[in-house]
């Protein structure tokens, strides 16, 4: 039941996600004003509904249904287990320099 819940929430968080990424992109590139899309956006609007809002629910039924959010959380999780690797290795070499130059000032 948890799990459920959670895949859920995470399918609004992952679909919430990529409409503000679409919205930014959209805001750089202006690809709305390009070929079919205007005609998409009156008819949205014809319907008296917001863009937004549309292309969240589409994007939330399609990951939840498919699941694609549950391998962005796996990515996600990857990422920061591989960036994590990366610190302590960083940490580990800064420190072990130190720790060597440190012995040669007693040689």
């Amino acid at each position: 039941m948890k799990e459920n819940i959670f895949s859920f929430i995470w399918a609004g968080i992952c679909a919430l996600l990529s409409v503000l990424l679409l919205i930014y992109l959209d805001g750089k590139l202006n690809f709305s004003s390009d070929y079919f899309f205007p005609a998409i956006v009156d008819t949205i609007h014809g319907w008296g509904l917001s863009v937004r809002k549309v292309l969240f629910f589409a994007l939330y039924l399609l990951y939840w249904l498919t699941g694609i959010h549950k391998l962005f959380g796996n990515g996600i999780l990857a990422l920061i287990g591989w960036t994590a690797l990366l610190v302590i290795i960083c940490v580990v070499v800064v420190f072990g320099y130190w720790f060597v130059t440190w012995l040669m000032t007693f040689i």
